[in-house]
């Protein structure tokens, strides 16, 4: 909790575009002054020991002087990482923020969302928001910094997984790595009540922004498990190297990491595992006292010297060296490890606790405390997190399916 790479800031609850399942309701405080930004950076560097910041919201670039801030972060020594759906993010405001010392932009951009590019039609497949992606993508290139896409998993969008990977990896050059969060949503229905401070409080759909019916609660979930099985069948080369269990379950997988070793043409030959990134973290901590995250540059086929300690990549470098000995001028096209991540948020079990994510690294400044950003409404709402009862008749309902859905990480 208090070693963690990363440090959450809430710039604003402002934003330009609506995401299903957002997780962030304006609610009339707008744009936090610099003054209070400046606070809670120092809080989370104090707090958090931190190698870089998240900064998200709302939509964070449309905060006035957040080329100030950016540069506020960097004079304290530590990088910084904009959530962001990029529809206001301008060439101009890319070159100032570079400037200003930005690492780079993780982009939230999917078919689930209400955006001003769609004008209004309805979007059947995931892959017909590539060109707004490509776009991005190169804006991001020309000025020289990081670019991540996440999405909204859904059940509708499941089984394009594979699609939105392939054609990830087919962009390599453009873009670094990607997250696939799967939806969450808290549940309402007539079986379970809320209390706030041990006082019951009612939830409807306005209550929160990331509720769901009964009807949705009822619905087989998309588990972490199952997006890792579903891009394992498309790649076997994909593998993991870093999670995050859950707070009660500990064969519940919150944060799973993984990459895949591909070259330009897309020929897979593997993936680094845990030994990689256990020497990355130890040896950044003994110089720089801190756990590392975001990478300001990609680490190219020198990922391959890694095959001395692990034997993942070992695998890796020897499947490469075959494929490029039959024809030698392969071994000049580009190697890249490219990232996956797959985020599963908090749960509704079925006796009403919520599994959250162990050691959640995306805690954010409320009120001078740390509190789970994926549930700062709750405190900004109700003064604190909602607990849940839930009665016999659908807690035996639950037990049949599993786990419920509770709060989308939406950025």
């Amino acid at each position: 909790m208090n070693d963690n790479a990363i440090g959450w800031l809430e710039v604003t609850d402002i934003c330009n575009i609506h995401c299903q399942g957002c997780y962030r309701e304006i609610l009339g405080e707008g744009h936090k002054s610099l003054v209070q930004l400046k606070e809670e950076v120092t809080l989370l560097q104090k707090w958090r020991n931190c190698d870089g910041i998240s900064l998200a919201g709302g939509e964070p670039i449309l905060h006035p002087e957040i080329v100030e801030l950016i540069s506020f972060i960097t004079s304290l020594g530590m990088k910084s990482m904009i959530l962001s759906n990029g529809y206001a993010l301008t060439e101009d405001l890319l070159w100032k923020l570079k400037k200003a010392g930005l690492t780079g932009v993780s982009f939230h951009i999917d078919s689930t969302q209400i955006r001003p590019e769609f004008k209004k039609r309805e979007l059947t497949s995931e892959l017909e928001v590539n060109e707004l992606r490509l776009k991005l993508g190169r804006r991001m290139r020309k000025v020289g910094l990081y670019a991540h896409f996440g999405i909204t998993v859904t059940k509708d969008n499941f089984k394009e997984i594979p699609d939105f990977l392939k054609w990830s990896i087919d962009n390599m050059e453009l873009i670094n790595g990607i997250t696939l969060i799967i939806f969450r949503g808290m549940p309402v229905a007539d079986g379970i009540q809320y209390y706030s401070k041990g006082e019951k409080v009612a939830i409807d759909k306005k209550s929160l922004g990331y509720t769901i019916t009964e009807e949705e609660m009822n619905e087989e979930r998309i588990m972490a498990q199952d997006v890792y099985a579903m891009i394992k069948e498309h790649y076997p080369e994909y593998g993991t190297s870093t999670y995050l269990g859950g707070t009660i379950n500990h064969d519940t997988y919150k944060w799973l990491i993984g990459n895949i070793i591909v070259n330009s043409k897309g020929k897979a030959f593997g993936a680094y595992g845990k030994s990689t990134v256990e020497w990355l973290q130890s040896t950044y901590h003994l110089f720089t006292g801190k756990y590392f995250v975001y990478a300001k540059k990609r680490i190219g086929n020198k990922i391959f010297f890694m095959s001395l300690l692990d034997k993942s990549v070992r695998k890796a470098f020897f499947k490469f060296l075959g494929y490029a000995l039959v024809k030698p001028w392969r071994f000049f096209y580009p190697v890249n490890a490219f990232g996956i991540g797959i985020v599963q948020a908090p749960d509704m079990l079925p006796d009403g606790r919520i599994e959250m994510c162990d050691d959640c690294p995306d805690m954010c400044v409320y009120e001078g405390k740390l509190v789970n950003s994926c549930r700062l409404d709750e405190h900004r709402k109700f003064g604190d997190l909602l607990t849940a009862k839930i009665d016999d008749g659908t807690s035996k309902k639950m037990t049949k399916k599993r786990e419920l859905p509770f709060a989308l990480h939406d950025n």
